[in-house]
């Protein structure tokens, strides 16, 4: 299609529409394995969500073989339904908590952030475009699933890992959480509205916390592990964010600034691929054998 800005990959399926199945797929159940709930309630909750997991995906996949309109929403409603329950749970840990302390406010972030691009989903596979382009709405969706659901616990795991280690180390690791919490719709509101501020900002401070919590992965968490797997696939997962995240900044900058940075189609293959399986799919099975 002429106005199709991402690679065909699949039959009529995109490069941007794979990475995002990725998410239901995979990156959903091993997010679910290891997010750090601490309530008792919330963790029952989350377990609905991973019982209802496989056919949240199912359903998710349907959508996207489905030609996008209702019936196509109605199916993304599948995996709405589960990144609700998610979202439910992330509630729960805070209020059984009664404290925004990283060590709750990280897990349950990512747990409402997943909610929300789930609920982008349903908008994008229904043609529900809200006056944005359609490939907007989908990136949407995704960037609430890698960024806001994936990275958001990456960084609440790597806090919990830390809560032995000296107190700057232990602030470090709670900035840089708190970055990608504050970032995530921030750079969703840029994309969304082109507002030259929040374009720049979003990313920048959303690269800052990834990179601030993958450098502390790599360099202080991995290294103390026992099991070589799980330490290689942190610290390659650490690695394989750097790119994804300079390009990212630099993109965001170019729509604002008069500086050469890459097309939409070009950034879906390399930020996306090294974002959604390097940094997101090795660093949660890292994470899960840890």
């Amino acid at each position: 299609m002429a106005d199709q800005p991402f690679p065909v990959v699949a039959g009529a399926l995109t490069l941007v529409d794979l990475l995002f199945l990725l998410a239901p797929i995979a990156i959903a159940p091993l997010g679910f394995r290891v997010v750090p709930l601490t309530g008792r309630r919330a963790l029952r909750v989350l377990r609905i969500a991973r019982i209802l997991q496989p056919a949240g995906a199912l359903a998710a996949i349907l959508a996207f073989v489905a030609p996008k309109g209702v019936p196509a929403g109605a199916l993304a409603l599948g995996w709405f339904a589960v990144c609700a329950i998610a979202g439910i749970a992330g509630i729960l840990e805070l209020a059984e908590a009664r404290s925004l302390r990283p060590e709750h406010l990280l897990p349950a972030a990512a747990l409402g952030f997943l909610a929300v691009g789930g609920a982008w989903l349903v908008a994008s596979r229904s043609g529900t475009l809200f006056g944005y382009s359609a490939p907007i709405v989908e990136l949407t969706a995704v960037h609430f699933h890698y960024a806001g659901f994936a990275a958001t616990i990456m960084s609440a795991v790597a806090f919990r890992a830390m809560r032995d280690r000296p107190r700057r180390l232990r602030l470090g690791s709670a900035t840089a959480g708190l970055l990608v919490v504050i970032a995530t719709p921030l750079t969703a509101t840029g994309i969304a509205t082109g507002t030259a501020a929040l374009t720049v900002i979003g990313p920048v401070l959303l690269a800052i916390g990834i990179l601030g919590t993958a450098a502390l992965t790599a360099l202080v968490i991995a290294p103390a592990l026992p099991k070589p797997t799980a330490r290689w696939l942190l610290i390659i997962s650490a690695a394989g964010i750097v790119i994804p995240m300079l390009l990212g900044v630099d993109y965001a900058a170019g729509r604002v600034l008069p500086i050469p940075a890459l097309d939409l189609g070009t950034m879906a293959l390399v930020h996306g691929t090294l974002n959604a399986v390097v940094y997101s799919l090795l660093g949660l099975a890292g994470w899960s054998l840890a």
